[in-house]
C-alpha cells in the first residue's frame, strides 16, 4: 500500500512538473526572510486555540529555510536567492548553521545576496556568508561587536527582605549568581571573558573571510562602528546602498526577476518522493529541563524560562521511537541550558537505556549545557555546532529565605515540629550550619552521579574529566578539543551520521521523523488558555521547591 501511495504521489507530481516546465517561468531570485529567533525546526501548532492563543512564532526557522533552499536546488532554474534579513535575535549557533546552509547553497553554483535593514552584529556575521551585501539608505552598520549583559538580583531582593542560599560545587557553577551576588565571581567573570572573546573570535574570522579583510582591518571597522550605509559601503563591508526597488536592477542586466517564496514556490518543480525502508526519529529536548510534562509558559521565569522540557514529555516520545519497526536511529535535538537534575537524570536514563537498540546521535543547538550536556552524554555520536555553550558539568542547589520579609511584615511563622530536620528545607528561617552540610552532602551526591554518567558514556578517565567539570562551560570546538563532543558539524551531519549508524543508505532528508508525544498518553507541550495558566503555577511550584539544579550560568546577551 505504501508503494502504491508513492506511486500516486510521484504521478502527480510528474504531470505538475511538466505543467509547470510548459506554463510557469521561475523567478531568477527567490526572495527569503531571515528574522527572529530562527528555531531548528517548525513548530506543531493546531487547532483554532492553540493558533490563536498559544505563543507565535517569531519568524522562519532553520528546517524551513533549508527545506526553500533545496526546493530551488532541485528545480535548478532560479540563479539565486535574496535574503531579507532584519530583526535578527537568533542564537549564535544557530546563525552558523545558517551560514552552514548558505554556503552549500553557493558551493552548488547559486548566488546569495543579503539585504539588511538596520543590521546589528547578528545581521551582518550571517551576511558575511552572501556573494554580496546590501542595506537601505537610512539604515546603519551597528557591528559593535559582542559584550555580555548580566543583572545581578542580590541587592533588589535584600531590599524586600528576601535572600538566596546558593549550594555549588565550584565558584565556576554560576547559574545562582544571579540571584545571591551583586557582581561575577573571579573564576565566573575569567570564563565569561573567554567564551565572549571565542564569540568575537568568531565574528571576526566570518567578516574577514566573507569580505577578503585582514583580521586587524576587520578589528578596527569594528571598532569604528557604527557606520552609515554609506560609509560602510566605502568601508568595503557592503557592496551597495539601495532600495528594494532598485535591487533587480543590480542583480541583471535589463532586471532580474524577483519574487516572494509564495509566488515563487508554484513555478518551481516538485522533487520526487522516495519511500525510505528506515526512518530517524527526531525527539527534541528544547528549554529548560523540568519534571512532568513539557509546557511553554506566556511568560518567561526565572532559572525555567519560557520554553520547557519536561521528562515525562521526551521520555515518552523516545518510547515512541523505540517501539516504531521503522525507525532505525533517534536524532535527538538538545537545545537547552539544563535545569532539574533529577528530570535530567530521568531522560538521561531513556537514551542510556534506547541507545541499547537503536543508535542515538545527538545535535546540539545553541546551548546543551549542564542538564542539557547531562541528557547527552549517553548518546551513540555527539554533534555541537562551533558556537554552541555546552558543558557546565555541575549542580547548585538554591534555598530561598525570606525571614526578613516576614519580620518586615510582622508575620511570626510559628513550627510543631518532630524531627530534628523537620523543617530542613523551611525558606521562613535562615538555614542552620547542620542544615547546610546536610545540603553539601545530597549536592555532592548528585554531582558524583552526574560525573559518572560522563564518565561512562564518553569513555573519559574520571581525572581527565575533573579539570573539565565543576561546572566549566566550554564552546563547541573546545568540547571537541577536550572529547566532550565527537564533531563539530551541523544537522546535514547529524542525520547522516544517524543513518550511518543505523546501517542506512544515503542522505536523503526526507527519512527524518518527527515524534511527538502520542495523544492521550502525555500531556503536548505549549496548551493554551486554562493550561497556560496550570503550566505557570506548576513553574512556580518548581522554582518555590529547595531542589538541586544541573543549570548552566546566566545567558550570555550581547548588543544587536
Amino acid at each position: 500500500m505504501a508503494l502504491l501511495i508513492t506511486a500516486l504521489v510521484n504521478l502527480f507530481r510528474l504531470l505538475r512538473n511538466v505543467a509547470v516546465r510548459l506554463l510557469r517561468r521561475p523567478p531568477d531570485f527567490v526572495w527569503i526572510p531571515v528574522s527572529g529567533s530562527l528555531p531548528e525546526f517548525e513548530s506543531r501548532r493546531r487547532g483554532f486555540l492553540r493558533r490563536r492563543l498559544g505563543p507565535r512564532p517569531s519568524g522562519p526557522s532553520l528546517e524551513g529555510i533549508r527545506s526553500r533552499l533545496d526546493r530551488i536546488l532541485a528545480d535548478g532554474r532560479p540563479a539565486g536567492v535574496v535574503l531579507r534579513v532584519e530583526n535578527l535575535d537568533a542564537g549564535w549557533a544557530s546563525l552558523e548553521e545558517l551560514r552552514r546552509e548558505i554556503e552549500r547553497f553557493r558551493g552548488r553554483g547559486k548566488r546569495v545576496v543579503a539585504y539588511l535593514v538596520d543590521p546589528g552584529s547578528r545581521d551582518y556575521y550571517l551576511a558575511s556568508a552572501a556573494d554580496e551585501i546590501f542595506a537601505t539608505p537610512l539604515s546603519t552598520l551597528n557591528v559593535v561587536g559582542v559584550s555580555a549583559r548580566v543583572n545581578f538580583l542580590k541587592d533588589a531582593l535584600s531590599r524586600v527582605g528576601i535572600r538566596t542560599e546558593v549550594v555549588a560545587v565550584s565558584p565556576y557553577k554560576s547559574a545562582g549568581d544571579t540571584l545571591a551576588r551583586s557582581d561575577f565571581s573571579e573564576e565566573s567573570r575569567e570564563q565569561t571573558e573567554r567564551l565572549i572573546d571565542r564569540r568575537f573570535g568568531a565574528l571576526v574570522d566570518a567578516i574577514s573571510a566573507g569580505r577578503g579583510l585582514p583580521p586587524d582591518e576587520t578589528r578596527r571597522l569594528i571598532d569604528g562602528a557604527p557606520y552609515p550605509a554609506s560609509a560602510a559601503e566605502e568601508a568595503g563591508l557592503i557592496d551597495g546602498v539601495l532600495y528594494e526597488d532598485e535591487l533587480a536592477g543590480r542583480l541583471g542586466e535589463g532586471g532580474a526577476r524577483l519574487a516572494e517564496w509564495a509566488g515563487a514556490r508554484r513555478a518551481l518543480r516538485l522533487p520526487y518522493r522516495k519511500r525510505a525502508r528506515k526512518l530517524v526519529a527526531m525527539v527534541g529536548v528544547e528549554g529548560a529541563i523540568v519534571r512532568g510534562r513539557s509546557r511553554n509558559l506566556p511568560v518567561p521565569l526565572p532559572l525555567v524560562g519560557r520554553q520547557q522540557a519536561g521528562s515525562d514529555s521526551v521520555v515518552a516520545a523516545l518510547r515512541v521511537a523505540e517501539k516504531n519497526r521503522r525507525v532505525g536511529a533517534v536524532l535527538l535535538h538538545v537545545d537547552s541550558p539544563g535545569g532539574d537534575a533529577l528530570a535530567s537524570d530521568l531522560i538521561w536514563r531513556e537514551v542510556e537505556r534506547v541507545r541499547r537498540r537503536k543508535p542515538v546521535v545527538v545535535l546540539m543547538g545553541n546551548a546543551a549545557a549542564s542538564g542539557g550536556y547531562y541528557v547527552s552524554a549517553a548518546a551513540s555520536h555527539v554533534v555541537a555546532r562551533g558556537n554552541t555553550v555546552t558543558g557546565s558539568i555541575g549542580v547548585i542547589l538554591t534555598r530561598p529565605v525570606a525571614a526578613g520579609l516576614l519580620g518586615d511584615l510582622g508575620v511570626n511563622p510559628v513550627t510543631v515540629e518532630r524531627g530534628a530536620r523537620s523543617n530542613l528545607l523551611d525558606p521562613r528561617r535562615e538555614p542552620t550550619a547542620d542544615e547546610l552540610a546536610v545540603l553539601r552532602t545530597q549536592l555532592t551526591a548528585v554531582y558524583d552521579e552526574f560525573k559518572d554518567r560522563v564518565v561512562r558514556g564518553r569513555g573519559m578517565d574520571p581525572a581527565t574529566l575533573e579539570g573539565l567539570a565543576g561546572g566549566r562551560v566550554w564552546t563547541g570546538d573546545e568540547a571537541l578539543e577536550r572529547r566532550l563532543v565527537d564533531e563539530v558539524a551541523g544537522f546535514r551531519d547529524a542525520l547522516r551520521k544517524a543513518r550511518s549508524l543505523a546501517g542506512m543508505d544515503g542522505d536523503d532528508a526526507d527519512t527524518l521523523l518527527k515524534v511527538s508525544v502520542p495523544a492521550g498518553a502525555r500531556p503536548s507541550p505549549g496548551e493554551p488558555v486554562r493550561e497556560a495558566v496550570d503550566a505557570v503555577l506548576e513553574a512556580f511550584a518548581e522554582l518555590k521547591a529547595p531542589r538541586a539544579w544541573a543549570l548552566a550560568p546566566y545567558r550570555l546577551e550581547d548588543e544587536r
